[in-house]
């Protein structure tokens, strides 16, 4: 008699869903139902009632990181930026190989100027995902505002690498080139001019005085 292997990968299958499904069958129905509606509020910029929601969620389940990061992006909106990285530290201690929470966490630590941590915020993130292409922009962006200049613009370029078409990422390079040969009064670009003229004038001056001490 010819066994038949269907019915294992019959249960594989199964099991592979059920694992896949693990995340959306850890919380309640309500919990799931309160994070639904925050998110919700959050989308028509309702961030007091988004963030009532989500407080809701966690405290049903107060395992459910996702909800804490929603809270989060909630709070940094409603520009309460001490409580939003409360939050973030809540996702991060929960789930550390969260990707979005690191991001979100970077652009909280950027509203409160800490822009050191916010380069390590994106740094992990692209360690748990180099190809993710918000994790490079967010650290040029940030760069940028540090003036770091040619940094910035290697972030874009790995942007440009990964998505050529990422939303203005070539306005925002060349925005970055600009701020870095921007001109000024004694920028590097006219130091040449500047030294030169320099010379001249020294040159000028020594010949009028050699010449003068002949009368």
């Amino acid at each position: 008699m010819r066994r038949t292997f269907l019915p294992y990968f019959i249960l594989a299958g199964i099991l592979c869903f059920a694992l896949i499904s693990v995340p959306a069958l850890a919380y309640s129905a309500d919990a799931v139902r309160d994070y639904d509606a925050g998110n919700s509020f959050f989308n028509v910029k309702n961030y007091t009632a988004a963030i009532a929601a989500y407080d809701n969620a966690v405290t049903l389940e107060p395992g459910y990181y996702e909800a804490w990061n929603a809270k989060a992006d909630a709070l940094n909106k409603d520009k309460q930026y001490n409580n939003a990285l409360i939050a973030s530290d809540q996702v991060i201690s929960l789930n550390p190989q969260y990707l979005q929470g690191w991001l979100n966490r970077g652009t909280i630590l950027y509203m409160l100027g800490r822009y050191e941590d916010e380069q390590k915020a994106y740094d992990t993130a692209i360690a748990l995902d180099p190809t993710n292409t918000s994790a490079w922009f967010f650290k040029g962006f940030s760069l940028g505002g540090m003036k770091k200049y040619d940094e910035a613009i290697a972030a874009f370029d790995k942007v440009k690498s990964l998505d050529p078409g990422y939303p203005r990422i070539d306005y925002y390079r060349d925005l970055a080139v600009q701020m870095r040969d921007q001109v000024s009064p004694f920028s590097l670009q006219n130091m040449i001019y500047i030294i030169g003229a320099s010379v001249i004038i020294i040159g000028a001056a020594a010949w009028y005085f050699a010449v003068r001490k002949q009368y």
